[in-house]
C-alpha cells in the first residue's frame, strides 16, 4: 500500500491514472465497483491531503472527464449517469479531505460531511419536494420485475412497509454516500501516515471525539423525529440519519481505544467489523456508543486513549 500511494503522489498524472481506473473498473467489474469507486475517491483524498485542494480538484475532474469519455465512447451506459455516479462519491470525499487539510481534525472533517449531507437533503426536499413517492413508484417496478424474473417469490412486502421505507430512502441513500466518502478520506488518511507519519492515524483515530454541541444537535433532532408531525418527522428522522455517520465512526474510535487500553488482540476488533457486515443493524449500536461518548468519555473512564489527538497534515 505505501508503493501504492508513493506512486499516486509521485505526480498528477499517476494520480489520474489510478484515480481514472478506480471510475472505470467500477463500472466494468461489478463484484468490485464499491472498492474501486472507493479506491477512487481516495486517490483524490490524498492528493488533496498530501498536496493541496486546487491539485485534489484537477485529479477528480480530469478523472471523472476520462472516466465519462471510456463510457461514451465504448457507449455502455450514458455520460450522465456516469458522471453522476462519480462526483456523487468523489466530490463529498474532495470537500471533506479540504476540511481535514485545513483544521487537521478528523472530527471536524466528518461533521463537514455530515453538514454536506444534510445540506443536499434539504435541497432535495426544497427543490422536489417529497421525494417519497417518486421512490415508492421505482421500489414498485424493481419488485415487479424481480417477481416477473422468478428472483421473488409471492410474498412481497406490504405496501405500508414499502410507503414506509420509501419516506426513508433519501436519506438512506445520502447516508451511504457519506459512509463510503469517509472511509474515502479514512483509507486516503492511512496512506498519508505511511508516506509521512508511519502510526499516526492509529493514534488520530483512537482519541476521535466529536464534541457536545454536535452531540447535543445530534440528539434533539432524534428526539423531534418522535414526536413532530409528518412530512417533517420524516425529514428529521432522515437528518438524524446523516448526523449519525460520524458517530459511527467515533463509536467504532471507542472499541479501538478500550480494546488498545485493555492489551486484547486485533482479533475482538476483526470480530467487530465481522459483525457489522453481517448484521447492519449492530450500527445503530456502535453508533449509539459513539453518541453516548460524547458525555460519558468512555476511554478516559476506564483507563484507554485520551482526548482527540489529531495529527497534523504534513505536504
Amino acid at each position: 500500500m505505501k508503493a501504492l500511494a508513493g506512486f499516486i503522489v509521485r505526480g498528477r498524472s499517476q494520480a489520474i491514472l489510478v484515480a481514472s481506473l478506480g471510475g472505470i473498473v467500477a463500472f466494468l467489474a461489478p463484484p468490485f465497483s464499491s472498492f474501486a469507486h472507493y479506491l477512487g475517491a481516495a486517490v483524490v483524498a490524498l492528493v488533496t491531503l498530501y498536496v493541496n485542494g486546487q491539485q485534489g480538484l484537477l485529479v477528480l475532474a480530469a478523472a471523472t472527464a476520462i472516466t465519462v469519455l471510456f463510457y461514451q465512447l465504448a457507449g455502455q451506459l450514458p455520460a450522465t449517469a456516469v458522471a453522476v455516479t462519480v462526483l456523487l462519491l468523489w466530490l463529498p470525499c474532495w470537500l471533506i479531505s479540504v476540511v481535514l487539510r485545513g483544521t487537521v481534525k478528523l472530527a471536524a472533517a466528518m461533521l463537514a460531511g455530515a453538514g454536506l449531507g444534510v445540506l443536499v437533503l434539504l435541497l432535495v426536499y426544497g427543490i422536489y419536494g417529497d421525494p417519497g413517492p417518486w421512490w415508492l413508484e421505482r421500489m414498485q417496478l424493481l419488485l415487479a420485475e424481480l417477481q416477473q424474473a422468478g428472483v421473488l417469490q409471492d410474498d412481497l412486502p406490504l405496501n405500508d412497509e414499502l410507503q414506509a421505507l420509501s419516506r426513508l430512502m433519501t436519506g438512506i441513500v445520502l447516508a451511504s454516500l457519506l459512509l463510503g466518502a469517509i472511509c474515502s478520506v479514512i483509507l486516503a488518511r492511512w496512506w498519508q501516515a505511511l508516506l509521512v507519519n508511519p502510526g499516526g492515524l492509529q493514534t488520530e483515530f483512537s482519541g476521535l471525539r466529536l464534541g457536545q454541541a454536535a452531540g447535543l444537535l445530534t440528539l434533539f433532532v432524534m428526539i423531534g423525529s418522535r414526536f413532530i408531525a409528518a412530512p417533517f418527522s420524516d425529514l428529521a428522522a432522515q437528518t438524524a440519519m446523516l448526523l449519525l455517520v460520524p458517530y459511527l465512526f467515533a463509536g467504532l474510535a471507542v472499541l479501538h481505544g478500550l480494546v488498545a487500553a485493555a492489551g486484547r488482540g486485533r482479533g475482538w476488533l476483526v470480530a467487530v467489523y465481522i459483525l457489522l457486515v453481517i448484521l447492519p443493524q449492530a450500527t445503530l449500536v456502535v453508533a449509539g456508543g459513539g453518541l453516548l461518548d460524547t458525555w460519558m468519555d468512555f476511554r478516559r473512564r476506564l483507563g484507554g486513549a485520551g482526548n482527540n489527538t489529531d495529527n497534523e497534515s504534513r505536504d
